[in-house]
């Protein structure tokens, strides 16, 4: 199941930011559903508004939540908080 829900949450944030890596770094259990946090490789938009032409790539933590049937309940930048489990 575990590896269901990295694949879920991989396929979102391709789709959804257009990240060009993503490495998932935490599953937790959390009720039903899950947590997952990824650490993602997005174009930088500050380099992209100055020069178009840079292909200058920001790490960024993105935190998802998935529920049992795999669906994508929400998602935000940031990591996981103990209050968040």
């Amino acid at each position: 199941m575990i590896a269901d829900v990295r694949d879920t949450v991989k396929r979102f944030l391709q789709e959804t930011i257009e990240a060009k890596g993503v490495r998932i770094i935490t599953i937790l259990k959390a009720g039903d559903g899950w947590i997952a946090e990824a650490e993602v490789a997005e174009k930088s938009q500050y380099l992209a508004s100055i020069k178009p032409e840079y292909r200058v790539f920001d790490k960024e933590h993105y935190i998802v939540r998935v529920d049992a049937s795999l669906e994508v309940l929400s998602y935000k930048r940031g990591s996981i908080d103990e209050d968040e489990v």
